[in-house]
């Protein structure tokens, strides 16, 4: 009787935290994946880590913003006119590991980077629990959206090197879950609210590309305000956490607007022109206008002259080629090494398929989905433009800018609405048959390609 108690208090257990305990060992595969990336990955793999690391270690020579210096220069950046953030937090860890290793190598300190930035993708990832959490009711079903974030072969080759896009994509995660609170919450309407705009406006010093993601995330608040008219008075302010939450607001704003709101007024751009900063004897020698020399046509096409000559209209570039380019680039490896799977067709049937199950049983979608969606429709569209836009100037064949990562602002809620679409399946058997498609393709599609091809397709990867 006493053994039989026993196992029923050990099955209790183990359904009440099995959930979390299989989320801390995905959290711990992932995180034995990065570090041994960061260990043993060669350099000038990672896309433009030589340059963040050069830019950061520069960074860590004051504690302000430095000059330009050479390094900026062959960029035909200003860094004093654009994000800094993400470079000024590595420059400050450079300064404390040089302080606790005084006699520490180039390697070393970049392999410490590396490591600073493993630390924030564990970081997203758990931000992705926190925000499966937030959206679905299944507690096993809550691992899936970490399970295909933890087997996104670009995510994990990305959190392994020195970049902006790391701090990113954590502080868009971080803001995007917040924001998710904030709609679901009246009673912490405001205090949630503060939150997501700290972080998104923090995010937005990282990377310049944050500024569309922010932008469609203050019209759909607002039209949540006019809609739903959250309980909001200043007597809400009246704690700790507001107050600090306000403060830092108005801080990160200021910077924002010394950044994005001076360039307006001084260049009529966000962000300046090589030519607004440097001389045209610099500007004709940095790395963009060698490529530009390089690869551009000489003269943009239009739209209806791409047409003319065969080249896809915008619909047809994003069904024809931009999709399944941008799978290649999400589910393989784009860097300054290049490896592709075959098996990217199966994620885009899988994903038509999911979409379609979604249509089929989410018949009255609430207002938080929609947003959801709403939010990574926009920033899918503001990168197709920029991505054809490029197309026009490089002429369809060099795919400049076409980066999968740069998607990945946005990639967490993606996942979570994928697995929420699985959960509100009826019919059990296309759910599990669906749920184990899902879960076969990323894990043979994940990192442990790394461990299958270590000596074929990654023999000269690693040192």
């Amino acid at each position: 009787m006493a053994n039989k108690k026993f196992v029923d208090q050990l099955k209790s257990s183990l359904i009440h935290c099995g959930p979390f305990l299989v989320f801390l060992v995905l959290l711990l595969v992932f995180a034995s994946y990065t570090l041994f990336l960061s260990l043993n990955l060669q350099t000038g793999i990672i896309p433009d880590e030589t340059y963040r690391f050069a830019v950061s270690k520069h960074f860590s020579s004051t504690w302000g913003i430095p000059d330009n210096g050479a390094i900026a220069q062959t960029a035909g950046e200003s860094l004093q006119r654009t994000p800094f953030l993400g470079y000024w937090i590595y420059g400050r860890m450079l300064v404390l590991f040089l302080l606790a290793v005084p006699t520490t190598t180039e390697w070393q300190s970049l392999v410490f980077l590396r490591l600073v930035n493993a630390i924030f993708s564990w970081g997203t990832v758990i931000i992705t629990y926190l925000i499966a959490k937030e959206i679905i009711s299944s507690k096993w079903l809550r691992l899936l959206p970490v399970f295909m974030l933890t087997n996104t072969l670009m995510f994990v080759f990305l959190s392994a090197g020195v970049n902006y896009d790391n701090p990113t994509i954590l502080l868009c995660s971080a803001s995007l879950l917040f924001y998710i609170k904030a709609l679901k919450k009246h009673e912490a309407f405001t205090k949630n609210s503060l939150a997501w705009m700290v972080l998104i406006s923090a995010a937005c010093l990282v990377k310049f590309s944050v500024l569309p993601l922010a932008l469609i995330m203050v019209v759909i608040w607002i039209v949540y305000i006019i809609k739903n008219k959250p309980e909001f008075s200043i007597s809400q302010l009246n704690n700790r956490t507001s107050w600090v939450l306000l403060f830092m607001l108005i801080i990160l704003l200021g910077f924002n607007f010394s950044i994005y709101g001076i360039n307006i007024i001084r260049y009529g751009s966000l962000l300046p022109s090589c030519s607004d900063i440097y001389s045209e004897e610099i500007c004709a020698v940095s790395t963009y206008a060698i490529r530009h020399q390089e690869m551009a046509l000489p003269e943009k096409l239009s739209v209806f002259a791409a047409f003319r000559q065969g080249d896809p209209e915008p619909i047809r570039y994003v069904f024809d080629y931009w999709i399944r380019a941008m799978l290649d680039r999400i589910f393989g490896i784009m860097g300054h090494k290049i490896y592709f799977p075959i098996s990217v067709s199966y994620f885009l049937m899988l994903i038509f398929w999911s979409i379609g199950l979604g249509m089929r049983y989410i018949r009255k979608p609430n207002f938080l989905l929609i947003s959801l969606f709403s939010i990574i429709i926009f920033y899918a569209l503001v990168l197709v433009r920029m991505n054809y836009n490029s197309e026009l100037v490089y002429g369809f064949h060099t795919s400049v800018a076409l980066q999968g990562r740069y998607i990945f602002p946005v990639i967490t809620i993606a996942y979570v609405i994928w697995a929420y679409i699985i959960e509100n399946v009826s019919n059990k058997l296309v759910r599990v048959t669906t749920l184990l498609a899902i879960i076969a393709l990323f894990f043979y599609g994940g990192p442990i390609r790394f461990i299958w091809y270590y000596h074929s397709v990654f023999a000269d990867w690693f040192i």
